[in-house]
C-alpha cells in the first residue's frame, strides 16, 4: 500500500493559472485505497496582501483523488508532529517548519539550483 493509516501528508491544490491562490492542506491519513485518500487535519490559503499562509478554522476531513492530477502529495516525516507544523518565509521563499529541525521548501520558483 503506497499510504498507510496514520502517515503524514502535506497537498497542495495544483494552481491551473496564475492569478489561481496557494491552497494547501496538512493532515494524517485515516485511509488509503486504489488512489483515493481520507485524510483529517487543516486547509490552509495564502493571504495575496501579506503573503502569509491563513489557517482556516477548524479540523476538517477531505477525499482526494491522487491520481486526478489537480494534486500534488508529499509524504512528511512520522517523526513530524501536525501541530507543532508552520508556514514561515525564509528568505522570500515559503517554508513548511516545525521548528525542530525539519524544514520544506515550498518555493515554486528558484533563482539557483541543480542543473
Amino acid at each position: 500500500m503506497l499510504l498507510q493509516e496514520g502517515d503524514h501528508i502535506l497537498v497542495a491544490h495544483r494552481r491551473l493559472f496564475e492569478k489561481d491562490e496557494v491552497r494547501l492542506f496538512v493532515g494524517r491519513v485515516d485511509a488509503y485505497e486504489a488512489g483515493v485518500v481520507k485524510a483529517t487535519g487543516h486547509s490552509y490559503v495564502r493571504d495575496q496582501v501579506s503573503g502569509r499562509m491563513i489557517e482556516k478554522p477548524g479540523e476538517r476531513t477531505k477525499i482526494l483523488s491522487l491520481s486526478s492530477g489537480a494534486l500534488l502529495v508529499y509524504q512528511l516525516p512520522s517523526t513530524v508532529s501536525l501541530d507543532s507544523l508552520a508556514f514561515v518565509v525564509e528568505d522570500g521563499r515559503l517554508a513548511l517548519t516545525d521548528g525542530k529541525g525539519f524544514s520544506m521548501n515550498l518555493a515554486e520558483h528558484f533563482p539557483a539550483g541543480r542543473v
